[in-house]
C-alpha cells in the first residue's frame, strides 16, 4: 500500500509540474524557488552520509559532535525556537541502491518510519556515494522517488537538498533533474571541496561513545594527565598528534600502540578527504545563504 502511494502521489506530481528530463549540464549551481520566507522549523529531518552520520554519531571528519554542519545549523533553529527537534538517518544505504526494487524496500522499511505529517524541514544530503554505473542508473529515478515519497507522508515539510562534496556528472544531472521536477532548492556544496576546508591526516577526532584504535609509532611519549603524544608515517610523511587515553599497551617488537578512550587519530586518506571543522561551517552557512536565513 505505500508503494502504491508513493508511486501514485509520484506520477500526479510529474503531471502537475514542469518535467525536467532535459540535460542541464554539467555544472553545479543552487536551484532555488519561490516558497516565500523561510520559517524556523518546529521538526526536521535530516537524511544524509558520511557527512551526516560518518564519525559514529556525527559528520566525518568533523573533530567533535559540535562541529559538523548539522550541528551548526542546530545551534541556530534552536537559538530561534527552543522548541526544535530533529532526527537524523543513515542514507548511505539509498545510494547503494543498484534497482528500484532494492529503492523502494529503503523508501518502505527505512525512510516511511520516520516520516510524519507534522515535519516541517526534510534537508537530504545524499548523492556522493552513487559512484557506480549501474547506482548511477537507479539513481536517475531514484532521487525522483525519494522526493515523492517525503511528500506524501511529510506533506508540510519544506525539502532542501544538499550536494555535493563529492561529484559526479550523472548524479548531478539526476539531482537537478529531481529537484528541478518537485521544486526543491538545491545547496551546491561543491565549490568548499578544497584546501583549507579539507581535514587532514593526525586529526584527532573526540567520539561520542568510548573506543580503541592502533596504530603503529616512530616513536611515543606519555605526557601528563594520561596523554600520549605520538609520531608516526603515512604513505612516507611524518605525523604527530596527541591523544587522551584512559589507558594503553604497547607491543614494542611490532612497534604499534593500542590505546581506549574517547579521542582517535585521522590516519587514511579517504577520511581525510572530508569535511574539517572549517569546511562544515561553510557548508552550514552556504545553507543559510541559499535559504536566506539570518
Amino acid at each position: 500500500m505505500k508503494y502504491f502511494s508513493s508511486y501514485l502521489c509520484l506520477i500526479i506530481l510529474s503531471i502537475t509540474m514542469a518535467s525536467c528530463d532535459k540535460f542541464f549540464g554539467e555544472e553545479l549551481t543552487d536551484l532555488i524557488f519561490d516558497h516565500g520566507k523561510f520559517e524556523m522549523p518546529d521538526k526536521a529531518l535530516f537524511i544524509g552520509n558520511s557527512l551526516l552520520l560518518g564519525n559514529g554519531a556525527f559528520g566525518m571528519n568533523a573533530t567533535d559532535s559540535e562541529s559538523d554542519y548539522h550541528a551548526i545549523i542546530q545551534r541556530k533553529f534552536l537559538k530561534a525556537n527552543p522548541a526544535y527537534t530533529d532526527t537524523k538517518l543513515s542514507g548511505v544505504d539509498f545510494e547503494a541502491c543498484e534497482n528500484r526494487a532494492q529503492q523502494m524496500n529503503w523508501l518502505d522499511n527505512r525512510l516511511y518510519p520516520v516520516l510524519s505529517d507534522d515535519l516541517d524541514l526534510v534537508v537530504i544530503q545524499i548523492g556522493d556515494n552513487v559512484n557506480t554505473s549501474r547506482k548511477r542508473e537507479a539513481f536517475e529515478q531514484g532521487a525522483k522517488e525519494l522526493i515523492a515519497t517525503i511528500k506524501a507522508y511529510a506533506p508540510r515539510a519544506r525539502i532542501v537538498w544538499i550536494y555535493g562534496w563529492y561529484v559526479s556528472n550523472s548524479v548531478i544531472k539526476s539531482v537537478k533533474n529531481a529537484c528541478k521536477q518537485y521544486a526543491v532548492t538545491l545547496v551546491a556544496i561543491d565549490g568548499i571541496n578544497k584546501a583549507g576546508n579539507r581535514s587532514s591526516i593526525g586529526t584527532v577526532v573526540t567520539r561520542v561513545e568510548p573506543t580503541s584504535q592502533s596504530l603503529n609509532y616512530t616513536h611515543y611519549t606519555v605526557l601528563s594527565d594520561n596523554r600520549l603524544q605520538i609520531d608516526f608515517n603515512v604513505g612516507g610523511k611524518r605525523y604527530k598528534a596527541i591523544v587522551q587515553a584512559e589507558s594503553y599497551s604497547d607491543n614494542t617488537e611490532a612497534k604499534t600502540l593500542t590505546w581506549q578512550g574517547y579521542e582517535t587519530i585521522t590516519t587514511d586518506k579517504e577520511i581525510a578527504s572530508h569535511p574539517g571543522n572549517n569546511g562544515f561551517e561553510q557548508i552550514a552557512q552556504r545553507f543559510f545563504e541559499v535559504l536566506n536565513i539570518d
